[in-house]
């Protein structure tokens, strides 16, 4: 995990944020090339017929017929149960396969909207073979809802759900393309060329940027000013270093605390107290970052009780930012700094 940090190394693959089963970690996070391998668990057994407790040896067994899967132009035929409190009940045509991934509004939500592809999303789910009908997996077996960010998902299932809004609950039909392709996932019984169906209810979403009510920081800070939504910081003159860590909200707001235990998704830039801007991550994907991998624990640390929607100013002492220094970029012990974070998106995180 990869935030507010001041190297070329690329971000390391998040785990979920959330309680999630080993399921969803495998299918969610893993490449779309999936599990080519051969597992009894590709073909789904048949069930006996009931009268094969009679059966004699003479007679021969025939053979289960195949149904060719129906291809479906639009999800009109799939029905699904609105009660966003309970498990869905779904009602589908299967077998069925789409040539391209299409989403149904089953309700319409009223929060704000999945911004895009990049975007953080706490959701419920389902997962359904459209090939067999059977889950493969679901959130809400779990008993929570998971949070996860929608780069790390197969394809189809972050178009599925982006420019949709909070408090929806979606139908998801994904092509083989956008799913697992040509390998398929054989340990969750999904087949090369299968068509999945979720169910997908948003329960949140990161913001775009911080929102909440404007604060008149006290003299004696670093100045931090605005150009097309990226803070700009500039330590005045003369402004003596810190020598301890402080905490002042520049924008307040007004959603769900980071907890000390929690994800975080976010944007920073980071400057050192001779002006120096080693850390800015505006302009591309926010990033999302844990407590228990965080690679600036200090920065976090300051962070905890901090509002979702906020935008914060954090001073450290080099004692408590670089204390022996940072190899990439360059920066020598005991260097002072000042972060401005854009906090986004907060979950609990196990």
């Amino acid at each position: 995990m990869h935030n507010f940090v001041p190297s070329s190394r690329k971000r390391r693959t998040i785990r979920l944020m959330g309680v999630a089963s080993v399921t969803v970690l495998a299918l969610l996070l893993g490449a779309c090339g999936g599990d080519s391998g051969d597992d009894a668990s590709t073909s789904p057994s048949t069930p006996a017929s009931s009268d094969s407790a009679t059966a004699t040896p003479s007679e021969t067994p025939s053979a289960t017929p195949t149904v060719e899967p129906t291809t479906l132009g639009d999800l009109s035929t799939i029905e699904v149960s609105q009660d966003m409190s309970v498990e869905p009940t779904i009602t589908a045509p299967y077998p069925f396969v789409v040539d391209q991934t299409m989403t149904k509004v089953i309700v319409e939500g009223s929060g704000r909207t999945v911004p895009d592809t990049s975007a953080t999303v706490q959701v419920q789910y389902v997962g359904i073979n459209a090939r067999t009908g059977a889950t493969f997996d679901s959130s809400w077996s779990s008993g929570s809802p998971v949070a996860f960010q929608l780069t790390q998902l197969i394809s189809g299932f972050g178009s599925g759900v982006v420019n949709h809004t909070v408090g929806s609950r979606l139908a998801i039909a994904i092509t083989s393309d956008d799913g697992y392709g040509d390998s398929g996932y054989s340990t969750i019984g999904i087949e090369a060329g299968d068509t999945l169906l979720f169910i997908v209810d948003i329960l949140d979403t990161e913001l775009s940027g911080p929102s909440g009510e404007t604060v008149t920081p006290p003299d004696g800070l670093p100045l931090v000013s605005e150009e097309n939504g990226v803070p700009k910081i500039t330590i005045p003159e003369g402004l003596a270093e810190p020598t301890a860590v402080q905490v002042q909200p520049l924008i307040q707001g007004s959603g769900r605390e980071l907890g000390s235990s929690d994800a975080l998704t976010s944007h920073a830039v980071c400057t050192t107290w001779d002006g120096n801007e080693y850390y800015n991550d505006y302009g591309e994907a926010a990033v999302s970052d844990a407590s228990s991998g965080s690679v600036h624990q200090a920065l976090f640390n300051a962070l905890v009780g901090q509002k979702t929607g906020s935008r914060v100013l954090v001073t450290m002492p080099g004692s408590v930012a670089y204390p022996n220094g940072n190899r990439t970029p360059s920066l020598a012990a005991n260097t002072s700094v000042a972060c401005v974070v854009d906090i986004l998106f907060t979950s609990t995180y196990s």
